[in-house]
């Protein structure tokens, strides 16, 4: 996919309506320039279509207000393991989302609107378009992978706009007059949508062996299709008994069957610190590229994650309940150390930072660094060390990928779905698997089900912290409220504050909302 990324993007030969005024979409262009209707000429057409559908993954087109600061304040400030770093408090936007008094006239949440919106439109091109598209321009087999990855990336956004949002508009169509102005959908007819674009696309793509690195597969479309239905399971708007089954079935052919040859990489800080990319783990990774002569796909992000003592703007810290968590379990590493995981997502004041030959944090100990930005130890502090590369300070934009799926995460899913449907002794297993090669942990003691559920909310918060699920994940177990209170986050209530609300630029356009 960073070959992909290579080609220039076809921003200006796509349409991108979104939530766009009429004046913006009767805006004519030059008879000489590429159209939506005249660009669908041939197979590099299509590629160039399904590259720009690619482009606004995670809002990644939108670089500051969108993938740098937008999608990490939105995602991540609103945990309740996650405090503003030292930076944060001259940004009053930031400050609106972690205090919870933001408006529906946030920059940052029309920015994730628009963005998703433009690749869900591009998707919605290239389904349409290349499905047009006669044997003499396109082959069937190319025909069908492109359509398949648009088909899945149609169900991304979607997927994405309805775990931020309380309602969305569903869009399976081209923007037309007609189509300019549309009403929100209810949220069980989103899922519907979603959940078959998912089954759709996992029937037309490829497993990860035959597809380029970046690229949507049959394994990422079974993935975020289990992921849908466990997400729809605790929508209770939406949930169906059947949910937690069928999230099961889509997961087990990832892991028990040919959908995917995923395994779990026993180097866990790898996986975040741009050293081990589009490993075996990897079900859907985001690419990036340091820049060089030919192309410029790189990110910052971890500037905005990394503290001021190594280099970093210092946008987000971590609460020391989270380290508390990590902790909980004890000493029982066969290394001798506490879970594995907890070093590969946070540095803090322990003897595992503070050796000076060993397990140093960007080349420094814990105390050095403090002593040399704070004047003191900063014995309460605590950072966020996924997405880092092995050193921050003097290395500005960088290519370091961020994964958006992995085959952990699937793995703890998937035992949860087991777990819901009475096959706890399954779901004990698997947990033990990634307990062990991520942790060097040993066996839980857990049997019964409420007992082993407990444990799988544990392992998530050890395994993904800072991977863009925990306040999604509370939200499904219905624990917002609990833990935000627990945090200290007084002006959280679920009720208000579970979604974001429909931005004030679609309300005052579309004339279809009310």
């Amino acid at each position: 996919m960073k070959n992909v990324y290579k080609i220039v993007l076809v921003a200006l030969i796509v349409t991108t309506i979104t939530s766009c005024s009429d004046d913006e979409f009767l805006e004519q262009n030059s008879a000489d320039q590429l159209t939506s209707v005249s660009f669908w000429r041939n197979a590099e057409d299509a590629q160039s279509g399904l590259v720009a559908a690619y482009s606004e993954l995670e809002s990644r087109s939108n670089f500051w207000d969108g993938w740098q600061e937008g999608r990490p304040v939105i995602e991540y400030f609103r945990s309740d393991y996650a405090l503003p770093g030292p930076d944060a408090s001259n940004y009053a936007h930031w400050m609106s989302i972690f205090n919870f008094n933001y408006t529906n006239g946030h920059t940052f949440l029309d920015v994730i609107w628009t963005t998703n919106y433009k690749g869900l439109n591009f998707a919605n091109q290239v389904i349409a378009k290349v499905g047009a598209m006669s044997s003499d321009k396109i082959s069937d087999a190319e025909k069908k992978q492109i359509i398949g990855e648009a088909t899945f990336l149609r169900g991304y956004y979607h997927f994405k706009l309805l775990t931020l949002y309380e309602q969305i508009i569903v869009r399976t169509e081209l923007i037309s007059n007609e189509t300019l102005d549309k009403p929100l959908s209810s949220r069980p007819e989103a899922w519907e949508v979603i959940i078959s674009d998912f089954k759709q696309a996992a029937e037309m793509l490829q497993t990860v062996d035959n597809t380029e690195p970046g690229r949507a597969t049959k394994g990422a479309a079974l993935a975020y299709l289990g992921k849908a239905y466990l997400y729809k399971a605790g929508d209770a708007t939406s949930s169906e008994a059947s949910d937690f089954e069928n999230a099961a079935l889509a997961f087990k052919p990832i892991v028990e069957g040919a959908a995917g040859t995923y395994t779990l990489e026993p180097d866990f800080s790898s996986l975040f610190n741009g050293e081990n990319e589009n490993n075996k783990e990897s079900i859907f990774e985001l690419q990036f590229k340091t820049a060089d002569a030919t192309s410029n796909n790189s990110t910052r992000l971890h500037a905005f994650v990394g503290d001021w003592s190594i280099g970093g703007w210092g946008g987000i810290a971590a609460t020391q309940d989270v380290v508390n968590e990590m902790k909980s379990e004890g000493m029982v590493a066969s290394n001798g150390l506490y879970d594995n995981r907890l070093y590969g997502s946070l540095y803090f004041r322990d003897p595992y930072y503070n050796n000076s030959n060993t397990n140093q944090m960007q080349g420094s100990t814990w105390d050095a660094l403090m002593m040399e930005t704070y004047t003191n130890t900063n014995d309460d502090a605590v950072y966020f060390r996924k997405w880092l590369p092995n050193y921050v300070r003097d290395n500005s934009y960088v290519g370091v990928n961020v994964v958006l799926m992995r085959y952990a995460d699937v793995l703890l899913m998937y035992a949860e779905a087991l777990n819901e449907t009475g096959a706890t002794p399954q779901a004990i297993t698997i947990i033990n698997n990634v307990r062990a090669v991520h942790g060097h942990m040993p066996p839980i003691t857990a049997t019964s089900q409420a007992d082993v559920k407990t444990q799988i909310m544990h392992e998530r918060t050890m395994e993904l912290t800072l991977e863009s699920v925990r306040f999604f994940d509370l939200r499904r177990w219905n624990m917002l409220d609990q833990a935000m209170q627990a945090a200290g986050r007084q002006n959280f209530s679920a009720a208000s504050h579970a979604y974001l609300p429909i931005p004030l630029s679609e309300i005052q356009t579309n004339s279809a909302i009310n």
